[in-house]
């Protein structure tokens, strides 16, 4: 198998994704203002994708164990198609919730598939180095998707980037179709037999108990109750989130093995990952509408403002596969989110006539941090897992991992809204959004303390890994 072919493979859906949303994320200051949005109901165009993407990742994990990984990314692609099909005949608010909430079912399945795909075919000394190449394909789309998106937005409006966006996916399919090889699976039980076994219970708690927390975290657009005050939502969620922990305690084969918990360095790397895509949405939302409006850009403006944080992000994600492979280190990983927080630190002290230089300046500062510990993270998460159990470890992770993202998106959308109602549209008014991230930052930069100094490079284990079952 050519390792190259894969590879690229691979990439093609995650590029169709993360292009999708990277035009997406210029859009929203333009979508905004036709819709006359206040910014807690403007983060819901992305927490629509967000929640079901991250929320079906553990789906797409254990399912893979016993239908295939290949299959399920082909049908999470052709969902995701779908969904952006929608968005382009769409003519409503609520509808256009409705098409997100699809292409993010279908996207929610890239991620941890592709980790797995990698993790299974991978030679142990070449995992980091192909995990950094793959992750690449994220900041390059993000220099291309905004500066593409921006363009055709200024030019023809903000749904023609879904047909760019049709075009990309239909393309992906056709490279992960000819390119993925088919996968072995771990269980000896036909399609449908795993279909109709599987822990449908346990999914429903689960999902639930996740929509009603983010219900509570934003929960003006939803019940018109301010943000973390309908403790109405806060409860249900509790309590469904109780019933999904006993249910999966007696269950011989649940939907998510909480046990994998136990594995030291798969808890720290899910915390600090979690906090890394938390600031990563947070930015990716907040800064088109901060350019936008204390320095007036347009789309291909904002567009570019993005470009600028993936191209960062790009410099040194490749490096960070590599010397994970080489020195494999938690020092990379404590270095980089220490590196987003003295952005966020920037970002939060901006006076009011703040010059545009200094503000680019700290977004690629915190590109730069990103890019440096992701590939170590995925490797401290998922290098002490059973090969057999690399689907199912690697999409609870990811939901971790983009669960951070969705409540970076949603909890500073609420703080932004809170800051401009009492600061007005001013650098003032962006400051406590920026003071959130930077706390969030802080506590990832000190739990990756928790991850273990080394990992063993002689099995690719993790020291202190216990079995994920």
């Amino acid at each position: 198998m050519s390792h190259r072919r894969l590879l690229v493979a691979l990439m093609a859906p995650t590029l169709s994704a993360i292009t999708m949303l990277a035009m997406f994320a210029v859009a929203i200051p333009v979508i905004r203002a036709e819709f006359a949005l206040t910014e807690d109901v403007a983060s819901w165009l992305q927490v629509a994708y967000a929640m079901p993407f991250m929320m079906l990742m553990p789906l797409y994990g254990r399912l893979a164990n016993g239908i295939g990984a290949r299959r399920l990314l082909l049908s999470g692609l052709t969902l995701f198609a779908m969904g952006t099909a929608l968005m382009l005949v769409i003519d409503s608010l609520p509808m256009m919730f409705v098409a997100r909430a699809v292409q993010g079912a279908g996207a929610g399945g890239i991620n941890p598939l592709s980790m797995a795909i990698i993790m299974y075919h991978a030679p142990l000394n070449k995992r980091g180095s192909m995990l950094g190449t793959w992750n690449s394909i994220g900041p390059i789309s993000g220099m291309l998707g905004p500066i593409v998106g921006g363009a055709l937005i200024d030019a023809m409006g903000w749904r023609s980037i879904f047909g760019l966006a049709l075009a990309v996916a239909c393309v992906a399919f056709i490279l992960a179709w000819r390119g993925i090889p088919f996968d072995d699976r771990t269980s000896g039980s036909s399609g449908r037999t795993v279909l109709r076994e599987f822990d449908w219970s346990g999914v429903v708690l689960f999902n639930s108990a996740v929509a009603l927390f983010v219900f509570f975290l934003s929960s003006r657009p939803v019940t018109g109750v301010a943000a973390l005050t309908d403790w109405r939502l806060g409860l249900a969620a509790v309590v469904l989130g109780v019933a999904f922990i006993a249910l999966e305690r007696r269950r011989r084969d649940p939907f998510i093995r909480l046990g994998i918990f136990r594995a030291r360095n798969f808890s720290f790397a899910s915390i600090c990952v979690s906090i890394r895509m938390a600031l990563m949405g947070g930015i990716g939302f907040v800064a088109p509408l901060y350019v936008t409006d204390l320095y007036g850009f347009s789309a291909t403006g904002a567009g570019a403002v993005i470009t600028l944080h993936a191209f960062a992000l790009l410099i040194t994600m490749w490096l960070g596969g590599v010397l994970i492979d080489r020195y494999r280190s938690r020092t990379q990983v404590i270095v980089g989110l220490g590196i987003e927080s003295v952005a966020m630190l920037v970002l939060a002290l901006l006076p009011e006539n703040a010059g545009l230089a200094t503000v680019l300046l700290a977004l690629a500062v915190h590109g730069l941090g990103a890019g440096l510990c992701l590939a170590a993270l995925h490797l401290f998460a998922l290098g002490g897992m059973a090969r057999e159990q690399s689907a199912t470890a690697a999409g609870l992770y990811s939901m971790v991992r983009f669960g951070g993202s969705m409540f970076g998106q949603a909890v500073g959308g609420v703080v932004l809204y809170a800051g401009i109602s009492r600061f007005g549209v001013s650098a003032a008014g962006y400051t406590p959004v920026f003071i959130f991230y930077l706390i969030i930052s802080l506590f990832g930069a000190a739990a990756a303390f928790g991850l273990t100094r080394k990992l063993d490079g002689a099995t690719g284990e993790t020291p202190g890994a216990t079995e994920s079952a």
